[in-house]
Order: structure tokens, then sequence, then C-alpha cells
């Protein structure tokens, strides 16, 4: 089993080098692969022409690909270029995983090959049910996307942050501080803890790629479907990491590939 971790982040410095180790440490042959429209595309104008089509502009409807304005181009052009940053941007998620997955040759798909692509770009999957996107961490499937702005925007914060957040209007100053007070509450952005959360969405990805399942009902296991920041926060940072059952389904497949 090997795994091809790559870097889209903009602005973002993640040591990837840990995920790697991490995911050795469950049974799996990893390389850090560095970009991954770098490594698949021969011309990064048509990956900005492709990225600026995915955009939401509206929640309530599904993306239609059309096509894109000359500065949404450039824009993306200059985030892949590392010149800007991927900020205040909804991308659809599903259109981006498929069309990651249209670049990858064909002798790079196997079941016995995961790609894991960490984007600093926010992602979000339209949900017929209410008719509307919301946002993602995790796109699972062929690539996996790992999205470390979804980590800060999918889970809800505490109920406390919006209805303080409420009380204090337009004063950001005031926003800092709330934050800065409930920061053990939830992640945020340049939080330190992204990359421990980034090993439990990397195991929900594998599980699906090994499993065909990711998510468990159990709240202190990493696998847990984590809607609320705190949630979040304590099925990644509790012991033992997985659940009785999921562990045991990662021991049992581990011990099959000795």
């Amino acid at each position: 089993m090997e795994i091809f971790i790559y870097e889209e982040l903009s602005g973002e410095e993640l040591d990837l080098s840990d995920l790697a180790g991490y995911l050795e440490e469950k049974g799996a042959r990893v390389e850090v692969r560095g970009g991954f429209f770098s490594r698949f595309s021969h011309s990064l104008e048509d990956v900005a022409k492709a990225l600026a089509k995915m955009r939401i502009f509206d929640p309530a409807n599904p993306v239609v690909q059309e096509e894109p304005l000359y500065g949404e181009i450039k824009y993306e052009q200059r985030v892949l270029a590392g010149k800007a940053k991927a900020g205040g941007v909804l991308y659809d998620g599903f259109a981006l995983q498929s069309y990651m997955h249209s670049l990858l040759p064909r002798r790079e798909i196997s079941l016995e090959k995961l790609h894991l692509v960490i984007t600093s770009r926010l992602l979000a999957t339209y949900d017929t049910d209410d008719r509307r996107y919301h946002a993602r961490a995790v796109i699972l499937g062929y690539p996996a996307i790992i999205s470390t702005s979804g980590i800060v925007e999918a889970p809800a914060k505490p109920q406390e942050f919006y209805l303080q957040r409420r009380l204090l209007g337009e004063d950001t100053l005031a926003e800092a501080q709330l934050k800065q007070k409930l920061r053990q509450k939830f992640i945020d952005y340049g939080d330190t803890r992204i990359g421990e959360v980034l090993k439990g969405y990397a195991l929900q990805a594998l599980f699906y790629h090994l499993f065909g399942e990711a998510f468990c009902e159990e709240k202190r296991c990493r696998l847990y479907n984590a809607h609320w920041q705190e949630e979040l926060i304590e099925a990644q940072f509790s012991e033992p990491e997985l659940c009785p059952r999921h562990e045991a389904m990662l021991k049992q497949w581990k011990e099959k590939r000795k």
C-alpha cells in the first residue's frame, strides 16, 4: 500500500513529513511529492482556468462551469505561482476531485495507491436535502483531499462564540480578543494543532480507501465525523486514537500485509 501526499498550500507552512511518518506507522509506504498540479499538468494556465470554473458564487445553487472571467483566471494563476493566497474563495469539492482524477496517469490509479492532497483552498459540497453548499474539511474518494481552511471553517465553533460575536458587531479587535479567550475550544488559522488534526482526516481517507467506510459514531475515535469544533478536538486529541472496532480493523489489515 502506497500513499502519495501532495501539497497545494498558499501562504501556509506545514510539516508534512510528520504526517507521512504517522501514516507509515499505520502500515503504509508514504511519499511526499510536492505540488499535485505541478506534477501532473503541463499547463498551469489550463489548471487556473479549470479552478476558476469551480468557484461557488451562490451557496444555494450548484456550480455551472461557465467560461470564467479573465481576472478570475489570473487570480488562480497567482495562487498557483505562490504569489497570492487562496483566501475568500469557495470551490466545489467534487468538481476539484474529479478534475484532479482526470489528471492522474493510468499507471498511478490503483487500489494499492492512495493519492492524498492537502490544500488551503476552502471546499464545499452541495447538499440536495437543504439545497445549499456546506464547507468540508475532507473530500473522500480518489484522490482524497483535505482542506486546511475546511478544518477551520467546516465544523461549527462553540455557540458562545457566535452569540458574543453578534454583540460585537464590526469590532475586529474585540473579535480577536474573543478568539483568544476561546482558543482552546476551536481550531483557527495558523493553529499549531492543524498538523495533528490532519492525521485524523488522513486516517479517514485511508479507512475509506481500504474498507469503504471512513466515519465512526464513537466521539473519542479519530474517525468521528465532527460537526462542531469541540467535537473535532475531542476526537483528535483523546486516547485511545481509535475505537476498539476500528483499531481491530487496522490491526488485521497490517497483519495481512506482513
